[in-house]
């Protein structure tokens, strides 16, 4: 008896994580479909059909190949040619200009993305389960399934869904391999490590975990130390060939004299290295220029909002602030519930794993993203999510301990408090929690991608359509030209704008330079606050809590 009533509780159990995953894919392929091509996300997709196509990688490396080559497998297999051009622009430009069918290969990359969100899900709910029970998994896959940051992230074609899998990933075979120290999950460990490097260039940082892993467990277990060591040194090299592996070796061996770099932080590596810089570098040419020019783009000043302020050096609280703004209430309560539990229970062995496994990728990706100053959205460190999720474990553990009513009543709260972020579905990319003042006040903290990223462009075209309009003043905060989209438009000018039905980007209402579309085509830049001059009106809508809508009479 006792055997059949555990059976059916994992029948439950799977039956659960089973509908929240549906539920989850059922929000992300809506998103997917109802959304305008965002502002980076325009040139990954036929980049990555290049990709495919030639083989090769340098029509733009800012970002490593492996996951806009994953989105852009349908696009490469059944879709059109894409045309070279002089940079991922242009490329990007001709490719949705000249193919009426643009949006369908759009689409099916962002489903193709969603693979890797469902990936990162299954492996949380996995470990969670391992260390804290079946609660722990359900509450995990809740979590995760509801998540509206993630659901933003995870319905477009960028990198950050595919680095969020690598990393997770990463760390559970970590954790895995660190506590049963076998050769087959050091070879596992070594090829996710090195499929890591060729999803985002922050994946980096996962050496730096490895090796204090491994250096812990050596302290704590030095009769192991031989074979571990040697299984270290093989996840490395396994790792180092994966990485090439991803890039086709093209490349590889290269010479550090080869190179002429422009960043600063290149220049003073290859200056440290000049008495081996004629040695071959055990690395993709393209991630070399491509690591390169990123490092050279966020030594530029980039405008930095956080709470109705303006830096070009960032703030060191951004990201600690954005996960204030932009996680829901209840993931908040929940890890701090679990920290709590995690570091002042009884779970003495959980507690050493968690605080290095889990604890120090956590700081480490916080404390390098709050040093940089392009401190552009939440995605830059969207891996900690799965982490945060984790921690939750200690609670769901003591709350499994419960009696069934107590359970059922904190299973239906916590399905409720999931549920309010879904109400501002599909629009998952300008959410807000309630006491940040949801999508509306979300402006005054933060801006850029964490709330008006070009995604929907498609909301004005529809507003234009339900108000017969045939025309509209446009600032548009994205790369996707307006006249592709169906929008006819005009630039107000600087200064009150005539009478008339406007359309403009919250990004450029709270005053963010950047460039802008004109009607001809052409781009030109937007100076400081020079639209906002707009904050004086009230909108009569805003569109997806990205574009605000005005109507001025005189």
């Amino acid at each position: 008896m006792p055997q059949q009533d555990s059976a059916t509780v994992s029948r439950r159990y799977y039956v659960v994580i089973s509908v929240l995953i549906c539920v989850h894919l059922s929000l992300g392929i809506h998103t997917a479909i109802c959304k305008t091509v965002t502002h980076d996300e325009i040139w990954h997709l036929p980049v990555g059909i290049m990709n495919w196509q030639t083989g090769r990688f340098h029509y733009d490396d800012l970002n490593p190949p492996l996951t806009r080559m994953w989105a852009a497998l349908p696009g490469w297999m059944f879709g059109p040619q894409v045309d070279a051009g002089s940079d991922a622009t242009e490329i990007a430009t001709t490719f949705v200009t000249g193919h009426q069918d643009y949006r369908r290969w759009y689409v099916l990359g962002r489903m193709m993305n969603l693979l890797f969100s469902l990936g990162t899900i299954l492996v949380t709910v996995k470990w969670s389960r391992e260390w804290f029970g079946e609660g722990a998994g359900i509450l995990a896959a809740l979590l995760c399934c509801t998540e509206p940051n993630w659901l933003a992230h995870s319905s477009l074609v960028t990198p950050d869904a595919g680095l969020m899998f690598a990393f997770i990933a990463t760390l559970y075979l970590l954790q895995r391999w660190s506590t049963e120290q076998t050769w087959k999950l050091a070879l596992l460990l070594g090829c996710v490590s090195g499929f890591a490097q060729g999803t985002k260039f922050t994946a980096i940082l996962l050496y730096a975990v490895i090796v204090i892993v491994w250096g812990s467990k050596l302290t704590r277990s030095p009769g192991t130390r031989g074979r571990f060591s040697l299984q270290f040194l093989s996840v490395l090299m396994v790792s180092l060939l994966t990485w090439n592996a991803a890039c086709f070796f093209r490349g590889t061996g290269t010479s550090l004299n080869s190179y002429t770099f422009q960043s600063q932080a290149m220049q003073t590596i290859h200056s440290s290295l000049e008495a081996i810089s004629s040695l071959p570098v055990p690395l993709p040419e393209s991630y070399m220029t491509g690591i390169d020019r990123q490092r050279w783009v966020m030594e530029q000043n980039h405008p930095v909002f956080l709470d109705m302020e303006w830096s070009v050096s960032g703030f060191p609280s951004y990201f600690v602030r954005t996960m204030q703004y932009k996680l829901s209430h209840l993931l908040q309560t929940v890890v701090c519930l679990g920290v709590v539990l995690l570091l002042f229970g009884n779970r003495h062995r959980r507690r050493a794993d968690a605080l290095v496994v889990l604890g120090f990728p956590i700081v480490l990706l916080t404390g390098v993203a709050s040093m940089s100053s392009m401190q552009l959205g939440v995605r830059y460190v969207l891996p900690l999510l799965p982490c945060l999720i984790l921690l939750t474990g200690p609670l769901a553990a003591v709350f499994t301990r419960r009696s069934p009513a107590v359970r059922v009543a904190l299973l239906g709260f916590a399905c409720v408090a999931s549920a309010i972020p879904m109400l501002n579905h599909p629009h998952h990319l300008a959410y807000f929690n309630e006491l940040a003042g949801g999508p509306v006040g979300g402006r005054e903290h933060l801006l850029d991608s964490n709330i008006d990223w070009g995604q929907d462009l498609y909301l004005v075209r529809d507003f234009m359509d339900s108000h017969d309009l045939d025309t509209i003043g446009l600032v548009y905060f994205g790369t996707m030209p307006p006249t592709t989209a169906g929008v006819s438009f005009f630039v107000p000018s600087a200064g009150r704008p005539e009478p008339g039905w406007y359309a403009v980007s919250v990004n450029f209402v709270m005053g963010r330079p950047h460039q802008i579309h004109q009607p001809d085509g052409s781009h030109r830049t937007v100076d400081f606050n020079e639209f906002g001059y707009f904050r004086q009106f009230e909108p009569v809508t805003t569109v997806g809590g990205s574009i605000d809508i005005y109507h001025i009479d005189n």
